[in-house]
This record gives structure tokens, sequence and C-alpha cells, in this order.
């Protein structure tokens, strides 16, 4: 009942244009499909790290994400959610052999964004494995490699981790935020991560594409 009556009052915004629809509407869903990555576009993060996306972040996917982060504006994350699975679903293993887990924000953003985006995306009965310990603020001066490894050590794993696991978070750029929260898995336990991500940012790195190698999902 209270539900129907905040819907009434205050009805879901389409993330991509702000018009009145749940997670995208029509057209920004049209649009969103041309920015599907063939496969995932798998990209090795390190021996036993393979990361996937549904979509290249640009255009009414970026627009997208930003605006579940807005304060007040996540509720569309769980339809983005919906969205990322039913593209992935063929790729991704089984969340009964590979449980999911999220790249979890500090508790400052997650105050001020109102929840945690990447855990609405990992969908219903994702495990909560990690505690994010800190998070940079500005890194817009480092290069790409040192992005990468400024991340190291923000994570630490809050239990025994399986040793397979999906791990989810909104964007992939760099890698270096995933890259980091997949070590601190390993540490826990995880000998194989498969992250997985609303979108990612394609820059040129032929050396860490995979060619068909999917042997982070063997035994």
């Amino acid at each position: 009942m209270i539900r129907d009556l905040v819907d009434l009052a205050l009805p879901e915004r389409c993330a991509g244009c702000g018009g009145v629809a749940a997670g995208l509407c029509a057209t920004c869903g049209r649009a969103a499909a041309l920015l599907r990555l063939p496969d995932g576009a798998p990209v090795r993060l390190g021996p036993a790290v393979l990361a996937i996306a549904a979509f290249r972040y640009d255009g009414v996917i970026a627009r997208a994400i930003r605006d579940v982060k807005t304060p007040g504006r996540h509720r569309a994350a769980v339809h983005l959610g919906h969205l990322l699975w039913a593209e992935l679903d063929m790729t991704v293993p089984q969340a009964g052999t590979w449980p999911r887990t999220w790249v979890p924000s500090t508790p400052g953003r997650l105050r001020h964004r109102g929840a945690d985006i990447p855990r609405l995306l990992a969908g219903d009965g994702a495990v909560d494995m990690l505690r994010r310990t800190r998070q940079a603020t500005d890194q817009t001066a480092l290069s790409a490699h040192e992005r990468r490894t400024a991340r190291q050590g923000d994570f630490l794993h809050r239990q025994t981790v399986p040793r397979r696991v999906v791990l989810v978070d909104d964007v992939r750029t760099t890698g270096g935020t995933v890259t980091a929260a997949a070590a601190a898995l390993g540490d826990g336990g995880a000998d194989r991560v498969l992250v997985v991500t609303l979108a990612a940012a394609m820059t040129p790195d032929a050396s860490r594409t995979v060619d068909g190698s999917t042997d982070v999902y063997d035994a």
C-alpha cells in the first residue's frame, strides 16, 4: 500500500532520459542495444581474473550509470541489474556454482547515494564478501597505470571466500578498482574471479584482450 502511494506520487524515471519508465524507456533501450559488447568483450585482468561487460560505457548507458548514482535516483539500478543479467545470461556461470558479490562503496558514498549501486546490480542472493577501507577522491592527475595500481589495498575480505566468485560493479574503466577487489577475494580463498560490469570503457589494449580463452572458468 505504502509502495503504491510512493509510486503514484513519485513515478520511476528512465535512467537514460528522465521520462516516466522503470529502468530504461523503450527509446533508451533501443539506444542501449547499439552499445552491446559481443560475448561480453572479455579482458584478462590477471592470471585468474577475467572481466566481461554487457555494454560499452558511452551514450545512454553512461548517462544511466551517472543517473543512478545521483542521490534519490537509485531505484532504476534494480532494473539495470535485470538488463545486465539478461544480456550476459549465457556467459556468466549460475549463482549456485559461482556465488555473486559486489564492489562495495565507502560508508560516506553509501550515505550520499542512498544505496550501494553494485549491490543492486548484483541482484537477489548476492553475498557480502568485501569491505572497503578507503576510496581515493581524485585520480585525474594519475596515468592509467597509476590509477590501476592506486587501488591496491582498498578492500578486505569479510569471510572465507568460495573458490569461484562473480564480482559485480557498475562500470570498468582502467580496471584498477575491480582488480584490487578481486585480489582481496583471492586473499580470502578465491582462485577464480569473474568480474561482471554493466559497462566498460573500451580502450585499445590488445595485450589484455582474451582471444577465445576462458580458462578462468576451469576447475
